[in-house]
């Protein structure tokens, strides 16, 4: 075969015969948002340690924990709740990438990074972790709507 005849089952190289469609597009771009947004929202987190030290003091003290311990775990918590977000927001970014490129692997993946990061937004509802989980559900169904499925199975059939 020729490489002009190659090129047009995807060469071989993974890379999918039907053009990239706007869903795809727009799931990557959806992916990327939603990242940023949860970049931005994880970073919010630590503007509310007062707040949360305040309402941690609210509860019924628990014998034994001083007023220093209270605080350090609750900036634990919040500094780990950070990293996850951190996490999740560049594996997002990653697979968006991966999503464009046609690779079926990451479609699943995003999918699932999806629910993790409904469920992470279940902790503490707020305004912008609702936009969040609005983005990234778009994300997730942009990423099966029929053009999507087209581009996925073109790029399985040429790996």
């Amino acid at each position: 075969m020729s490489e002009s005849e190659l090129a047009g089952y995807g060469g071989g190289q993974g890379r999918p015969v039907v053009p990239e469609p706007k869903e795809v597009r727009l799931s990557f771009f959806l992916w990327l948002a939603g990242a940023v947004l949860l970049v931005v929202s994880s970073v919010l987190v630590l503007t509310q340690r007062d707040l949360a030290i305040e309402e941690a003091r609210k509860a019924p003290p628990t014998p034994g924990v001083t007023a220093e311990q209270l605080e350090s775990a609750v900036t634990a918590v919040l500094v780990f709740l950070v990293i996850i977000g951190l996490v999740l927001a560049a594996l997002m970014a990653f697979f968006a990438f991966k999503v464009r490129a046609g690779r079926n692997w990451a479609r699943i993946t995003l999918t699932v990074i999806g629910a993790a990061v409904f469920l992470y937004h279940l902790f503490g509802f707020s305004l912008v972790g609702l936009i969040i989980v609005l983005v990234v559900a778009a994300a997730v169904v942009t990423m099966y709507l029929p053009a999507s499925k087209a581009y996925f199975d073109s790029a399985k059939r040429a790996g």
